[in-house]
């Protein structure tokens, strides 16, 4: 007789039996008990394949599928059993149990019946029994009104309009039920405070009862670790009062930790490489991923499919495979420009240095090398020196500098050559920070707090996330082709330092990467690729994997083809000093007529004030290039002008006279051949300061310091003999100064 093999749908629940029972369900026909589960469950529309039941209460249904049948489109019956279980229970007005599941051998599907519950989502397999009460206990209705009742403010008063409104989107995507969030905030606007007051709220509202906050490397995880354990949460009481959050380290998971902090990698060797542990899938129920790029490829996705959780996506460069990963709800964008405009972060400037060899490339020993092989194939002592020596030459003494070397080999060439240029300096004013350096995390946190090292040389552990608020400078001698790296290396310079006074970072830029970005300039909202394979697979090369045999060129002598200062526009182009001071005279010659500021500074200067002068450097910030006094000084080489001086030197003045000498030369040909007080000479000297720094003099800035300090306005109207005689004085001196 023919076998007529086995039914689809018994294979299925052959596969489903096992699946519940690795989840923690026992057959409770087979072993009795009142926690497990039941075949062929009766509702009022015939039996259901199984029900769930927790202390002898069904509190899920489950439909099983064969193979070939959608799982996901079985929901639909799965809600008619669930509606007809007949318990005496009430969930949203109509089903006797608050979870269905549908299933079949290869999928899972789950949804929670409540009406303010997250929707319906595929699993990995089954929740285990103490994961259905916890979210049974998890009233969502209660825990949106928290949210909405209680004000983002109340809950932490000290943060910035970015970080609120980060925080407002997100509620209002959870207030839809939405399961996958993506934030863009600019690297050093706070994205890692933000994500803390987000997760008290959404901890104390009860939303949520446990968070897993994964990074991308050790040092981050201590720094997050840091920042969620003395995050404020009210008068004397930090998070780590209220709650018990712990870092995963040497392969120890932390079970009864509300929040646990792990690197992708350590969590990833977790769940793959420890038999021995069985975290489950309803461990954690919100995830944020920090710098989430990363954590959607390959081996690396599995962390965030394993569990059930809603996610919470963080990036400072969205590219489109981390959009179409977070179904392409960006609740929030926050760029790098208009944290720069709210004084969350500092600009940038670009400084080029060109050799003839990172131009060029180089013929040696009967071979062509091109630029790209130099640290790969060829390496030339005399090239790295060079930029060692430039930089020293073009930056300020003793600023806190990252440089980017290509490998682990060119990090320590790098070190060697850097500590020689510095060879006056401190024993450990330069230092190679990279996995091969012993113990890294504590140079790190030297180089973030401590006076030395200055200089770090590093290759990709200082790349991401690091926070290293004095960084002024930062060196590329490492190429890359991945947008999403290339802007993270620039973030480590973007943050605001006080306590040096910092307003600007530089990049040094020794290989043409900048040029290379052109047309996805720094910081861009969008990033639509920028991804390098080994990022695309999961696997990251670690910096001292790599081939050992490179052809040293001790032997030849590069020269500089080229040190400046580059001007981007707009649209991400770079112009040299020439082309930037062609560009801007133009600009004057075409709008002479046009703008009103350079029509008074030319024809009656004394009519000049302050909101002329406003007007007209709004016109030359909002042109392409971006024209600003600063970039100008650069530009033509002469840091002691103004831009009424460039604006008269566009026009046809050949002198650069700094502002000092202007002043001084206003102010000496006007007190010619006038006899002026003691006290009036006073007063003249504190105009003369006033006018170095201000171009211009009015009325109201007497009320301020110094003028303030030595009796104001009308201290100075009783030693000129008078209000009229000094407003003809200011009057005077307001015109010869332009004019001068």
């Amino acid at each position: 007789m023919a076998d007529k093999g086995t039914d689809p749908e018994d294979e299925a629940r052959e596969v489903i039996d096992t699946q519940l029972k690795e989840a923690g369900w026992v057959d409770l026909e087979e072993e009795g008990g009142d926690t497990g589960f039941k075949r062929e469950y009766p509702t009022s529309s015939g039996p259901v394949d199984y029900a769930l039941l927790v202390t002898g209460k069904p509190i899920a249904v489950v439909e099983a599928k064969e193979a070939k049948k959608d799982a996901y489109a079985a929901l639909t019956q799965s809600k008619r059993y669930a509606k007809d279980i007949g318990t005496g229970e009430n969930y949203a007005g109509r089903y006797g149990v608050p979870f269905v599941f549908t299933a079949n051998s290869d999928e899972v599907w789950f949804q929670d019946l409540r009406e303010e519950a997250p929707r319906e989502r595929k699993l990995r397999n089954f929740h285990r029994p103490a994961g259905l009460e916890q979210f049974l206990k998890t009233d969502y209705k209660a825990a949106k009104e928290w949210l909405e009742d209680t004000p983002i403010r109340e809950s932490d008063a000290n943060l910035w309009d970015n970080q609120f409104e980060a925080i407002q989107s997100i509620e209002e995507s959870l207030q839809e039920n939405k399961r996958r969030m993506l934030v863009q905030m600019a690297t050093g606007t706070g994205k890692t405070r933000m994500a803390c007051a987000q997760t008290y709220r959404l901890l104390k509202s009860g939303y949520v009862n446990s968070v897993l906050f994964l990074v991308d490397r050790n040092s981050l995880g201590n720094q997050a670790e840091s920042a969620f354990k003395n995050y404020d949460v009210g008068p004397a009481m930090k998070l780590s009062d209220i709650y018990i959050i712990e870092q995963v380290e040497d392969g120890v998971y932390p079970e009864n930790a509300d929040i646990v902090v792990a690197t992708l990698q350590g969590m990833y060797s977790l769940l793959e490489n420890h038999d021995e542990l069985d975290i489950p899938q309803d461990a954690f129920d919100f995830i944020i991923s920090d710098e989430s790029h990363r954590s959607i490829y390959g081996d690396w996705r599995v962390v965030l499919n394993h569990f059930d959780a809603l996610q919470l996506g963080l990036t400072a460069t969205p590219a489109t495979h981390t959009l179409s990963y977070f179904n392409e709800n960006w609740v929030y964008q926050y760029g790098y420009w208009q944290a720069v405009d709210d004084g969350h972060v500092v600009p940038y400037e670009t400084y080029r240095i060109q050799t003839g060899i990172t131009m060029d490339g180089l013929y040696y020993e009967d071979e062509e090398y091109n630029p790209e092989d130099l640290e790969n194939k060829i390496t030339v002592p005399s090239t790295n020196r060079l930029i060692a020596e430039e930089f020293r030459k073009q930056s300020g003494e003793d600023e806190k500098t990252l440089v980017f070397a290509k490998n682990d080999r060119h990090a320590t060439e790098l070190e060697k050559i850097f500590r020689e240029v510095y060879s006056d300096k401190d024993d450990r004013y330069v230092k190679k920070i990279t996995y091969t350096t012993d113990d890294p995390d504590g140079w790190i946190k030297r180089f973030r707090n401590q006076k030395y090292p200055k200089i770090a040389v590093t290759v990709d552990m200082v790349s991401t996330g690091v926070d290293v608020k004095p960084i002024e400078n930062i060196i590329f001698i490492r190429p890359t082709r991945s947008a999403v790296l290339y802007n993270q290396m620039i973030g480590r310079g973007t943050r605001t330092c006080d306590e040096i006074g910092k307003e600007k970072f530089t990049i040094y830029d020794c290989i043409g990467i900048v040029d290379y970005f052109s047309e996805t300039p720094p910081f861009n909202t969008y990033r639509p690729d920028g991804t390098v394979d080994e990022e695309k697979s999961g696997k990251k090369k670690r910096e001292d994997d790599e081939d050992d045999e490179i052809i040293v060129a001790d032997d030849v002598q590069d020269h500089l083809e080229f040190s400046g200062y580059m001007f981007e526009t707009k649209d991400g182009q770079e112009l040299r000093p020439d082309d930037y001071v062609t560009h801007f005279e133009r600009y004057v010659r075409q709008n002479q007529s046009e703008i009103e500021a350079i029509k008074i500074i030319m024809e009656s200067p004394e009519a000049l004030k302050r909101k002329h002068l406003r007007e007209l450097n709004r016109k030359l910030q909002d042109e392409p290039e971006k024209f600003s006094e600063e970039k100008l000084q650069k530009a033509y080489g002469q840091e002691m002008t103004d831009i009424i001086g460039f604006i008269k030197h566009a026009l046809g003045e050949d002198e650069f006279p700094t502002t000092e000498d202007r002043v001084e030369r206003a102010f000496s040909a006007w007190m010619q051949d006038k006899d002026f007080t003691e006290a009036e000479r006073e007063w003249l000297n504190l105009l003369k300061r006033h006018f170095v720094q201000e171009k211009v003099i009015k009325k109201e800035d007497f009320n301020y310091v110094p003028f303030s300090r030595h009796g104001g306005w009308n201290s100075a109207a009783e030693a000129f003999g008078g209000e009229e005689e000094l407003k003809d004085v200011l009057q005077e001196l307001n015109e010869d100064v332009i004019l001068a």
